[in-house]
């Protein structure tokens, strides 16, 4: 049997969705729902695939910066992004990195491996989604936003999370890349929920019978990702149900802040709500929210300017 030709969209590198039920999805109800996303992605998209190839070799210690290098050159258009950030104010290697071999030298392998999940995010993260109401670029500046924050609190708080609380932080949201295009069809019922004043996570349960969180957990654990990853992503708006998960303390505190610093993207505060328990169980105060949050709205103003 001949196969069928490849879509420009699978061509392009996009999440590609298969249609598996012959209902229209606006008349299947939650868990259906949920089913026939899950199964209608295929793959992992771009980003993930070479995050993880790129810390498989890195992890490797009979690997070399040469090996590393031949990873990440696989995609030319993240390598040239690469060169282009880690030469940034950013970093403070202005005209320094020439090669990405050069770069993991010079960078080391924890920040090429944060610079890898960055730049390899801008194309996946940089769509416009509307049925989120979000422009072009938005959920990019947010994703980036919480990661960066996310980074600074591990490297206080839980040094060896460093990279997991970058990368999850940098894909918190990437649920909602697969729910836009059903709360867009559904929009006269999210402008109902909408116009009672609950947040857009209550709008998801409310209009489709479940979250972007639930919907991101049982993709990364269909792919097969760590499963302290799987739990963050799960409950980074509500991690007083994470089994004391360290990871969602994190990534739900650098969200909160995300939200709070008027950053782009960064639109629906009381979605942010800072759960009670988490600054205890961090052991931060205001006074390091605040200190967060002015180091947060300075890297990602450096960042988007050398990678726009």
């Amino acid at each position: 049997m001949d196969q069928p030709a490849i879509s420009p969209d699978e061509a392009a590198g996009k999440i590609v969705f298969t249609p598996i039920a012959e209902k229209p999805s606006r008349e299947l109800d939650g868990n259906d729902l949920k089913r026939k996303i899950l199964n209608g992605i295929k793959d992992l998209p771009p980003m993930p695939k070479i995050i993880y190839k790129a810390r498989e070799v890195m992890a490797n210690p009979m690997a070399g910066f040469k090996e590393i290098a031949e990873v990440i050159e696989t995609d030319q258009a993240i390598a040239a992004k690469i060169l282009q950030v880690a030469n940034s104010a950013y970093y403070g290697l202005s005209g320094m990195v020439a090669s990405i071999h050069q770069a993991t030298v010079v960078l080391g392998h924890k920040t090429l491996e944060q610079l890898i999940t960055m730049v390899s995010a801008t194309s996946l993260l940089g769509s416009r989604l509307k049925g989120y109401r979000m422009g072009s670029g938005a959920l990019w500046q947010h994703s980036l936003a919480v990661a960066l924050c996310s980074r600074l609190i591990a490297k206080d708080r839980a040094p060896a999370l460093e990279n997991d609380a970058f990368s999850v932080g940098l894909i918190h949201d990437a649920g909602k890349l697969a729910l836009d295009r059903y709360l867009l069809e559904r929009r006269v019922q999210v402008d109902q929920s909408l116009s009672t004043g609950v947040t857009f996570l209550e709008v998801e349960k409310q209009v489709l019978g479940f979250d972007h969180t639930e919907l991101a957990s049982d993709l990364c654990a269909k792919w097969k990702l760590p499963d302290n990853h799987v739990t963050a992503m799960r409950y980074h708006h509500d991690p007083g149900a994470s089994n004391g998960n360290q990871l969602a303390y994190i990534v739900h505190t650098a969200n909160h802040i995300a939200q709070q610093s008027g950053i782009r993207g960064s639109m629906d505060a009381k979605q942010s709500e800072l759960n009670p328990g988490a600054l205890a169980f961090l052991s931060l105060d205001e006074e390091d929210l605040a200190r967060y949050n002015e180091a947060t709205i300075a890297a990602v103003s450096l960042i988007t300017q050398s990678i726009a």
